[in-house]
């Protein structure tokens, strides 16, 4: 068990039945320069896969990790709860158990949080494979960090990436302020609720540039592509980001920008390699487009398209994308 001591970060890693990703997780994890000085906490929601086992065996040859293993599955919303709770770091930041941190990250994440910023974004890149261990381009590039006493600028900056768990880095005190935090349990995007909430305090707001780690990609989603990345994502931005007291236009603005980009790749994406897009309900879109009139266009076009079209539109776009890392 780790001692209840000063750490300036906390790595919380909310789990379930994937041990085998768990291990590579915390091996690169744990291979990390000066992880000494950082609490690690891994949440695990009742596994029935040896995770409790192995973890167990664990803790006991790192002080500072500690286990926590919630008696019952409560859903992942709940875990990530839990993690946030249990944190005794200035900072915290939820890993995904299959999102894996490249060299460096926990000393360069060290040296930026002595900034005491008041939110942390980090620069990512997608998993191509794992043996051999191989990733590609992060999203931005590495020219050190961005720093902002705006945080509308942060929030405009950080985008639709506000949603991606493995690269927020929050400050814990301010998350201990948010209140009702339950409120946000089902919408998919708990934790960039919490975020938004704590955005609310003045100071400095960093995108920290540096590649900090290699997140696995998804082929086919278990959810309904339309609510959550319509719907559910458009309450996010709009309501989540009122109450953090961003000013409505920003808010729109960041909305339309990131659904004409990155939501658009997701419904071709997706439509082309899901089998369960017969469940999904169009009629979620359109109230979210209402204003734009230009994306209803858009989408009516490839919600309806032929998935064979789709696949060629895919195939285009994952060629762009390597011929501008080329570039670049």
């Amino acid at each position: 068990m780790a001692e209840q001591k000063n750490y300036a970060l906390t790595i919380a890693i909310p789990t379930y039945n994937r041990l085998e990703k768990l291990k590579i997780c915390l091996k690169r994890l744990m291979e990390q320069k000066k992880i000494e000085q950082i609490e690690i906490i891994v949440s695990d929601n009742a596994s029935t896969d040896g995770t409790g086992e192995y973890m167990t065996e664990l803790v006991k040859k790192a002080e500072n990790i500690r286990y926590y293993r919630n008696t019952e599955n409560v859903g992942p919303d709940k875990n990530f709860l839990n993690c946030f709770d249990k944190a005794v770091g200035e900072y915290v930041l939820l890993l995904g158990d299959d999102d894996f941190l490249l060299p460096m990250a926990v000393e360069h994440l060290l040296d930026t949080l002595e900034k005491k910023p008041v939110f942390l974004h980090l620069n990512t890149s997608g998993l191509v494979s794992e043996s051999p261990f191989l990733y590609n381009e992060p999203r931005w590039k590495e020219t050190g960090l961005k720093i902002y006493s705006s945080r509308e600028q942060f929030l405009e900056e950080t985008g639709i990436f506000i949603t991606f768990m493995s690269s927020l880095v929050f400050r814990t005190e301010l998350v201990r302020k948010v209140e009702n935090k339950e409120q946000y349990i089902g919408t998919y995007f708990i934790q960039s609720y919490i975020a938004l909430a704590t955005m609310r305090e003045q100071g400095i707001y960093i995108i920290d540039t540096y590649n900090y780690l290699a997140a696995s990609g998804n082929e086919t989603v278990g959810y309904d592509l339309y609510e959550v990345w319509f719907y559910n994502y458009h309450k996010l931005i709009l309501q989540g980001g009122k109450n953090g007291g961003f000013s409505e236009k920003i808010l729109s603005d960041i909305y339309y920008k990131t659904t004409k980009n990155t939501v658009r790749q997701f419904v071709i994406q997706f439509r082309c390699t899901c089998k369960n897009q017969a469940n999904w309900r169009k009629a979620y879109i359109w109230p979210c487009l209402e204003k734009y009139h230009d994306l209803k266009r858009t989408f009516w076009i490839l919600v309806n398209c032929p998935v064979g079209i789709l696949r060629l539109l895919h195939i285009v776009w994952v060629q762009l994308r390597k011929i501008k890392n080329v570039l670049h």
